[in-house]
């Protein structure tokens, strides 16, 4: 397995305030406000991928997180055989959310957001979907995995009332060495956040 498996991400942010897109090692996290004006955006739509489009999914993920195995939930995971649902602005797909069922959770593997549309809205749409089939399948809780760098997962999950869960000290470098990750923090370490459903 390759440092790429997961952290070390390619060219796949985007500048909040000139677009440019950003290598993952050298992006920055900033304190803004709400002073930029608000975008009105084309609708999200939110489904289960079809068999026609896994072959575009498998390319967001790989786009995403460098691969479609990933280190998530103390185990390698295959993305291709994981179901997934995808987003859609304007007839595009936009991002997409891998998830598997396991006892009383749906575990969230991965949620790829397309460059272009990010920080529209697409990740919280996928979120929500995701909450709903969790409650259809009468699931009591969400959880989801991410690596000790990623600190924009770490912020998004938050604000979506995920809660610090576990943090598995090397975690990822039991799977793959240690390599360089958002802002340059060494990857090391799983860090895993919930939500209960009421």
């Amino acid at each position: 397995m390759t440092a790429r498996l997961f952290g070390a991400k390619p060219v796949v942010l985007r500048c909040s305030r000139c677009g440019k897109f950003v290598d993952w090692a050298d992006a920055r996290v900033q304190v803004i406000c709400n002073c930029r004006p608000r975008l009105e955006l084309p609708p999200v739509f939110v489904r289960e991928v079809t068999a026609g489009e896994r072959g575009a999914v498998m390319q967001l993920f790989e786009r995403d997180f460098g691969d479609t195995h990933i280190v998530a939930f103390g185990e390698v995971m295959d993305l291709e055989g994981a179901p997934a649902l995808v987003a859609e602005m304007n007839g595009d797909m936009a991002g997409a959310l891998a998830y598997r069922p396991v006892s009383s959770a749906l575990h969230i593997i991965a949620l790829a957001t397309d460059p272009m549309w990010q920080r529209s809205g697409v990740g919280g749409y996928l979120l929500a979907e995701a909450e709903l089939l969790a409650r259809r399948l009468l699931l009591k809780r969400l959880a989801v995995s991410t690596t000790n760098d990623n600190l924009p997962a770490l912020y998004f999950y938050q604000r979506h009332g995920y809660r610090l869960s576990e943090a598995v000290p090397n975690g990822v470098t039991k799977y793959v060495p240690e390599h360089e990750g958002f802002g340059g923090i060494p990857v090391r370490d799983e860090i895993r956040l919930e939500k209960q459903l009421t």
